[in-house]
């Protein structure tokens, strides 16, 4: 938990463990956005601002914990591979979700690093890196996604290797083609998903194109906050639904007035006295 504007960080120390910097080094980036207004801006302009202002944070935390020179000594000139995330992790003191960021700008086009928790299948960790053309899919993996039983990246013994094409279904039921590269230990399975077959697994056979985030940006002020997101405004006052809140212009109206039960004129509801608006009265 953060309080930017008094500079305090709270979370709990995890001892002879390599997240807690991550964790403190990742509130840092909310509070370097904060003062860069420009960087900001930008982050509200695109598709999915929430989730891409996660994924600058989690960049920030990864540039000040991670060198670039040591990942691209672990990578090389080669395609990325889900070996690169624990070959990463053994070669440096950054924990699995650094490393997963720093492999995840190493992805060609579109794709992902995503950590699963082999006993449970829950996403633990999801780093993204957009299309750099048309920008974020409609479906990607995030952290508390579930991997069912049953699924490839589950279905592989530890210790193996898994490349295949497989179907990523989101929190909505919204399935999409990705092509991964995985590995599994008794913990965890480390998976690079990509949206193009970059691993050469099926040469002759195309992902059909995948919906990309094509909705409106909406920027309203309510709850206290300004929000800027994408979505569909209300038809009858033409603004966006609260995040928070769901409410639209028209929603917030009718639960702050009332119609007066003498004259049945429409008034702010602190107006009225027993039902009554004070002409009535």
């Amino acid at each position: 938990m953060s309080f930017l504007d008094d500079g305090v960080v709270l979370y709990a120390p995890t001892p002879n463990s390599r997240r807690q910097n991550f964790t403190l080094a990742h509130e840092l980036g909310h509070w370097i956005v904060e003062q860069d207004q420009g960087l900001f801006d930008w982050i509200a302009d695109q598709s999915d601002p929430p989730a891409l202002l996660e994924t600058v944070c989690d960049q920030i935390a990864q540039r000040l914990l991670l060198p670039d020179d040591l990942t691209n000594e672990v990578v090389g000139q080669s395609l990325v591979r889900s070996q690169h995330v624990q070959d990463l992790y053994d070669s440096s003191q950054a924990s699995y979700q650094v490393c997963a960021i720093a492999i995840s700008r190493r992805i060609r086009g579109l794709g992902a690093v995503v950590l699963i928790d082999s006993r449970d299948g829950l996403v633990h960790h999801a780093s993204i890196q957009p299309d750099p053309d048309e920008g974020w899919p409609e479906v990607y993996p995030w952290r508390g996604q579930l991997v069912h039983e049953g699924h490839g990246l589950r279905a592989f013994a530890p210790g193996a290797t898994f490349t295949r094409r497989i179907t990523w279904r989101d929190s909505w039921g919204r399935t999409e083609q990705f092509y991964a590269d995985a590995i599994a230990d008794d913990r965890r399975i480390i998976a690079v998903l990509a949206g193009d077959d970059i691993w050469k697994v099926e040469p002759t056979y195309a992902i059909q194109p995948r919906e990309f985030d094509k909705r409106p940006l909406l920027r309203l002020h309510c709850c206290d906050q300004v929000h800027v997101f994408r979505g569909y405004p209300c038809p009858d006052c033409g603004q966006g639904f609260c995040p928070t809140c769901g409410q639209c212009r028209c929603t917030r109206a009718a639960k702050s007035e009332a119609n007066c039960r003498e004259c049945n004129s429409l008034v702010r509801r602190h107006l009225l006295v027993d039902g009554l608006c004070d002409m009535c009265r």
